[in-house]
């Protein structure tokens, strides 16, 4: 069997999150088909998340860099953490304080400002650099955070990055939610963009989540690197099994607070679309589900005292079913998670044209799109009154994602990739300039016809 090693800023698990559920899935499937290793850093409050994980997956190899290992040699171990642990309070204070201050509202993730090169811990290089070099035939590593190990993986690998959103597409976003643009943030734009740009050509293959993130990093990094298309897997099958429940006046948003675009979301709503309900008298429960925990909430409540923190729920599709699901995003790319627990969840939506972009789903046919507050808030009103066309769009929805995302033809599609990349490979020593040539899965390729 293949070898091929997933490299994660983050432990998989539990399936609360749309991203976990995806990545889950396709190892799921992958394990019986290549032999899988995962090289994760966990934090001490994970490790029994990876316990779990290493339980499923019993012919699954883990290779675990622990955050210890990345201390320093010092004097006074002890000491040396304590100093830590007080100059990274120092550092939220401060940054509190000077977001108390900041015209823009205080959010606390926007990627605008760090999104240029931060430096790993050599401990966590070395560690890397090492476990890279076992003989793996492929090597994956998935999200932005990682992006620069491109530079560190062996030349003789084949190297794949899994882009689930597109950093300067997002940054792109963030400026245009802004009220006042500075010179700073045009500098620091341009340059991320183009650290994004040569940290993928590092890769040899790069996997995007839908066509249109599949265009946009074909005009961003040329011909240097071969760019697929294989989108998230998300179970559908039990869905069948649900009725859609009529939804009242229950509106409910599924996201944490950690994730910008998710604060955005709610911030857009509370402060614009909210306004527009109330103007039209319309009655109405925000139930946001996540974690949300900064003291920011409690203005957002103080504007919109419809609003309720549901927090972790356990069953998150029989919670959306029988409620109204809104996706007010305006920042980001690839797919939307949320869209897809929607949809699985038989409940009806409202959604921006970027929170449904990159899913094929259609306004009037599955869902309701609308992009200003006003349109927003009537798409809201016109779907509680009809319960027909609540009926009418979580069934085609259901139905729609079943033909263009059956998630036995996505794993069998990023199977597919794979066996791809591992013909390029034994291609590769036969004819050198292959490397040179983008293809695209599933699409012919003019410079092969």
């Amino acid at each position: 069997m293949k070898k091929i090693l997933f490299i994660l800023p983050c432990v998989p698990y539990p399936l609360t999150a749309g991203g976990n559920q995806a990545f889950f899935n396709m190892v799921e499937y992958i394990r019986h088909k290549m032999s899988v290793s995962l090289l994760l850093s966990p934090e001490n409050k994970e490790m029994n998340d990876v316990e779990s994980l290493r339980a499923l997956w019993t012919n699954v190899d883990f290779y675990l860099f622990r955050e210890e290992d990345a201390e320093p040699k010092t004097r006074c171990p002890r000491y040396y953490r304590w100093l830590k642990k007080m100059s990274e309070s120092i550092s939220r204070k401060m940054q509190r304080q000077l977001y108390s201050f900041q015209q823009e509202r205080p959010y606390k993730n926007m990627t605008l400002k760090n999104s240029c090169f931060k430096p790993f811990p050599k401990a966590y290089v070395e560690y890397v650099s090492d476990i890279s070099r076992r003989g793996f035939d492929i090597i994956q590593v998935e999200f932005y955070p990682l992006i620069t190990l491109g530079y560190l993986l062996p030349k003789d690998v084949q190297t794949v990055f899994v882009h689930h959103e597109l950093r300067y597409i997002r940054n792109e976003n963030e400026m245009e939610c802004l009220t006042h643009v500075t010179d700073e943030d045009k500098m620091l734009y341009g340059i991320a963009k183009d650290m994004e740009k040569a940290a993928l050509r590092q890769y040899k293959h790069v996997i995007a989540l839908t066509d249109i993130d599949r265009l946009l990093l074909a005009d961003l990094v040329g011909q240097e690197c071969n760019i697929y298309v294989s989108p998230a897997v998300v179970q559908i099958e039990s869905a069948y099994d649900r009725i859609v429940k009529s939804a009242s006046v229950r509106l409910t948003f599924v996201g944490s607070e950690n994730h910008y675009p998710n604060q955005d979301a709610v911030d857009w709503f509370c402060h614009e679309v909210a306004p527009c309900l109330r103007v039209q008298g319309f009655k109405f429960v925000f139930q946001v589900i996540g974690t949300w925990k900064s003291r920011y909430v409690k203005s957002l409540q103080a504007v919109c005292p419809e609003m309720e923190l549901v927090g972790y729920v356990e069953d998150l599709r029989e919670y959306l079913n029988g409620s109204i699901v809104l996706v007010p995003i305006r920042i980001g790319s690839g797919m939307r998670m949320k869209i897809l627990d929607a949809v699985s969840s038989m409940a009806s939506f409202v959604t921006t044209t970027k929170g449904v972009e990159g899913i094929d789903l259609r306004h009037n046919e599955e869902c309701l799109i609308a992009d200003s507050a006003t349109d927003f808030a009537a798409a809201v009103i016109r779907l509680e009154a009809d319960k027909k066309l609540q009926v009418r769009l979580a069934t085609q929805a259901l139905k729609r994602l079943r033909e263009l995302y059956n998630p036995q033809e996505m794993l069998e599609r990023r199977l597919a990739v794979y066996d791809e990349i591992l013909l390029i490979a034994s291609d590769y020593a036969f004819n050198h300039n292959l490397f040179g040539i983008s293809r695209t899965f599933g699409a012919s390729n003019p410079e092969y016809s």
